[in-house]
Order: C-alpha cells, then structure tokens, then sequence
C-alpha cells in the first residue's frame, strides 16, 4: 500500500461530473495496473475512488487536501497517474471520455433507481423549499400518481396538510386511487436531512404495514374495522375523510380537498345540498358522488338540467301529467320527482327557475308531496335533493329574482367547488387522466404531453374549467400526429401566439439554415426513440450503447 497527499484543485468543488470523471480514471487505472484507488477526505473517511456517490458525497472544496491511497501492484504508478487527473480540469478530453463519463453517471443513476425502488418502504425526498427532488415506485402504488408530476412539485400538493417543518412527525392515512381494493393503509415519518448542521431537504418514509396506523383506524373508527371503506387523509389532526365515490374526482388541491370533505360528510346525511360552482367545475360529477356515498346509493339518481326543458314543460318534466291534462297530453307522464323516489333528484343550474316552478318546488321541499299537472291525487315522496348553479343566488333574492324562502331551503349544506385557475396545481393530474381515458376512448394509442404543453395549459385562466380541459385534450389527440404531444399541438388561444412545429427531418441541403449539432443529435435521438421505442433497439439502429441514447434523450429532455 502507498499513500500520498494531493490539493484538489479544481475550482467547483468534488461535482458529480468532476466525480465521474474521478470514477472513470479509477476503473481504467485497477484494470491496467492492477491496483485499487482510494480517497480519504480531511476527517479521515476512505472510500473507493470508484464509488461514485461515495466520492461525490465527500463533499471535496476547491483547494482542500486529500489523500490518494493506492493498494495492489504497482502502487507508484497508480498514484503518479491519478495526481496528474486531478491536476487537470476534469471535463472529457475528447468525445470516448465523454461517452465513458456518461456511462457512469447512467449506470448510477439506473443503479440509484434500482435501489430505491427495492426498499420495502415509500420514499419520498425534498428539498428545503418542499419541493419534491425524488420517489420511488411503493410512492406512486401509494399516492396513485406518477412519478414525473410528483418531481418538481410541492410536497403540500401532493400531501395535503403535511407539515415539514414540524419533523419528526408522524402522519397516519389511507392512500391511493379508486378502486377500494387498491388503497393501502400507511404511516409517514418525517425527518429533516442534515448538512455541516444545516437543513437542506427532507425524506418521508411511508411504512405500508404499520401497525400504529391499523391501531388508530380501528379505535377511531371502529364500525369501518379492516375494511377501510373510506379514505383518509390524516395529518396533524387534519382529517379529510373520503368515500370511495368520490375516487372519480381529480384532484389534489387544498381547495378542492377542502369541498369534497364538506361533500362527503353532507353525503351521510339527508339534507338537502346546494353545488355552487362555476360552469365545467364539476357539480354533476361531486352531485353522483354524494348519491353514491349516501344511504340512498341502491336507489335512483335523476339528473335534471332546468335550464335544458323549455319553462312551459318543466312543471309537466318535474312532477309528470295526467292524460289530457293539456293540448298534446294523450298519454300519462311519470315526472322526475316520482322516477327518483327513494333516491337523489339533482337540479342543475336552478337558478333558471321561474318563479311559478320555484313556489311548487318550495312545496316539495316542505311537505315532501306534489300533484301531477291536471290531476288532484297528492303523491308522497322520498327523495333527496341536491341543487347545484353557477349564480350567486343571495344576490338574486336581492333583485327579487329568486325567492327567499326557497333559498333558504336550498342552502342547507353549501358546497362551493374551486374554478380550475384556483387549484392550478391539479392540470398534470387531469391531463393525465384525460389523456388515459380519450385515448382509450377514441381508438388512439397511448399519447403524453411534453412539460413545455403542460406548462401553456397551467398558466392559461380557464373559464370553462375543467370542462374546457377536457375539450382541449380531446381536440389535441384527434389532431396531433404523433404520441407526444407539444406547445404546437395547442390552440392559439392557450399559448397567446403561433408556435411553429418544428422540423421532423433533418435537411441537410448546402443552401439551406443549418442547425446547431445538439439541435441535430436531438432530432436524431427524438426520431429513433419514437420509431424503436426503447434505448437499446434506439442504440442498435444508431450504432452506439442504449446507455448513450438515455444519456443524450435525458439531456436533451426527450424523456423524464
């Protein structure tokens, strides 16, 4: 064994490209001169110099001694050729360097995946900020979402109501998607992550078999045992408590959660509910929920859309008619409100009542009975009411346009649902969502959206919701040519000007603009990974290694 001090001259430190570099010298010295490279830092820690995060986690400063360790055969050499390495800039001298240092952060960061991926635990890691750097597959089973829109967004959107600066803290809950079966109970402990004792992030372990979770599920709520009928989301005695019903609801946001708790408990009742909410919000969707969650769910659900039935026929339409009752009646008529008996009637949009609709309604509302128009038999009736519109009724019992007592009647648990703009945070949820179901839906193959499209989509106002969204992205895989979807692909209206598509093929035609070489190898990248589909049969067409091709597609952010 032979050891010597070196300063580590190079003036960004111990980076990970400079550790790779490091990495790659190391491989070639044991290979040729049969001999094993180590690095001790100042405090005495030794580690393989072909360890890459060990060797970028020593955390080296510009100017800091170290200790190169050499162990093997011809230790002098080995040492003499790695001090000149260090001497040096560390950036590839040439493209083989270049493709060999690639390699190697590739392998690791498929190696890092892998390892993540195997703990037996969620995981989840941030930065200072609550922005999520990393996760692993037991977190997407968990939370029912990918990867790629966890990364780079705030863990509150993703969890909310975590609270990271109260770590340690403990969190229990009931994750996933919508199937009930697929929901996993977990526990979440949260931890600050040091350095030279400062934060700079934050891991949250989720622990799928934890026992204090089961614990506070069963003594809390005892009725409900080990079947997890309801979803949870528990955090510092924050409770939003979901049945499966509303699994058909995208969405994350604080606000939207917020709605949906009221929801779900008004859905245990009978009250009557009042939906209030912009139009495309959402209110026949969260209106069937609430049927589905109540007691009322083996009973009918009648949808009426009021402002959709001429005012002339909406008596006829809500509690039916007898035979002859008026020009054109040869025949009886059953109404909604008997179709819903024992069930859930929802009126949309009932600010569109006249005010003779409304004092009949107002009758049902109290005295739970009705008469058929031109009939005398009064019929009893079991039905819950749910309203829902798009205008501020208060304001319209000001004008005398809509009555009062009626209101009142209406609005005995409001739920107020959050316009697209106000839970922003929520667009790549429901693009992926869209792009699942439309697909599947219009024959087409599976499409993405690039983040650049989804970035147009997030800062667009949206007056039409989530309704528009969904127009959008039906319209987007009708017209788009190809699976990935871009900025070009949208209409102008979104992205506030014409974005021209950019070229598919390369022309290389001596009169022609010529491109940068990245904007080149970029297309070219682009081009084989749409055509093979994956980076080994990309690699094989190119003539170069698939860690090559998922190194440069990353690069050029052709893939996540």
């Amino acid at each position: 064994m032979l050891q010597k001090d070196a300063v580590f001259t190079h003036p960004k430190g111990m980076h990970i490209r400079a550790a790779a570099m490091v990495v790659q010298k190391a491989y070639e010295i044991e290979s040729t001169m049969d001999t094993s490279i180590y690095i001790r830092n100042q405090s005495g820690r030794e580690v393989p110099a072909t360890a890459l995060m060990a060797i970028h986690s020593l955390n080296i400063k510009p100017g800091e001694r170290i200790t190169i360790v050499a162990k093997g055969a011809n230790v002098t050499e080995a040492i003499d050729c790695f001090e000149e390495l260090l001497k040096r800039d560390l950036l590839p001298q040439n493209p083989v360097e270049l493709e060999q240092v690639d390699d190697i952060l590739e392998e690791n960061m498929l190696k890092a995946d892998k390892i993540f991926d195997s703990i037996g635990l969620g995981l989840i890691v941030t930065n200072k900020r609550g922005i999520v750097t990393l996760c692993n597959k037991i977190v997407e089973e968990l939370m029912g979402i990918k990867k790629q829109y966890m990364v780079g967004n705030q863990i509150q959107d993703i969890i909310p109501g975590i609270d990271l600066s109260s770590a340690s803290s403990l969190g229990i809950g009931v994750f996933g998607p919508e199937k009930n079966s697929e929901r996993k109970i977990a526990s979440t402990d949260v931890n600050p992550i040091f350095v030279e004792g400062e934060i700079v992030g934050y891991t949250i372990i989720f622990n799928k078999n934890a026992s204090t979770a089961e614990s506070f599920v069963s003594d809390q709520w005892p009725n409900y045992g080990t079947k997890y009928d309801f979803t949870f989301h528990i955090y510092n005695n924050d409770v939003f408590e979901l049945d499966k019903a509303f699994g058909n609801i995208i969405g994350r946001s604080e606000k939207l959660l917020a709605a949906l708790d009221v929801a779900a408990k008004a859905a245990k009742t009978s009250s009557t509910i009042l939906l209030q909410g912009e139009s495309g919000t959402g209110k026949e969707l969260v209106a069937e929920a609430i049927h589905n969650a109540s007691k009322r769910n083996s009973g009918p659900f009648i949808k009426v859309n009021c402002p959709g039935i001429p005012s002339n026929l909406m008596e006829s339409e809500l509690f039916g008619h007898e035979r002859g009752a008026f020009t054109g009646a040869i025949y009886q008529k059953i109404g909604k409100f008997e179709l819903a008996n024992g069930g859930t009637i929802f009126l949309d949009e009932i600010g569109e009542l006249d005010n003779n609709l409304q004092a009949k309604l107002l009758r049902v509302l109290q005295e739970r009975e009705f008469e058929r128009v031109g009939g005398n038999q009064v019929f009893k009736t079991d039905v819950r009411i749910i309203a829902a519109t798009h205008r501020d009724l208060r304001e319209m019992v000001k004008k005398g346009e809509f009555r009062e007592d009626l209101y009142y009647r209406l609005n005995v648990v409001p739920v107020k649902l959050p316009s697209l703009r106000e839970r922003k945070d929520d667009i790549p949820l429901l693009v992926e969502h869209f792009l699942k179901k439309l697909c599947k839906k219009l024959g087409h193959n599976n499409k993405v959206m690039t983040k650049r499209a989804v970035g147009y989509l997030y800062n667009y106002d949206w007056p039409g919701n989530v309704r528009e969204l969904e127009n959008i992205i039906e319209r987007v895989i009708n017209l788009s040519d190809d699976d990935v979807i871009d900025a070009w692909d949208l209409p102008e209206y979104i992205t506030g000007k014409v974005i021209e598509k950019k070229p598919r093929l390369i022309n290389l035609d001596i009169n022609g603009e010529l491109a940068t070489f990245d904007d080149y190898e970029k297309a070219i990248i682009e081009v084989a990974l749409r055509k093979y589909k994956s980076f080994n049969a990309a690699g094989k067409a190119l003539g170069i290694t698939h860690k090559t091709v998922a190194a440069k597609a990353r690069r050029y952010g052709v893939v996540e």
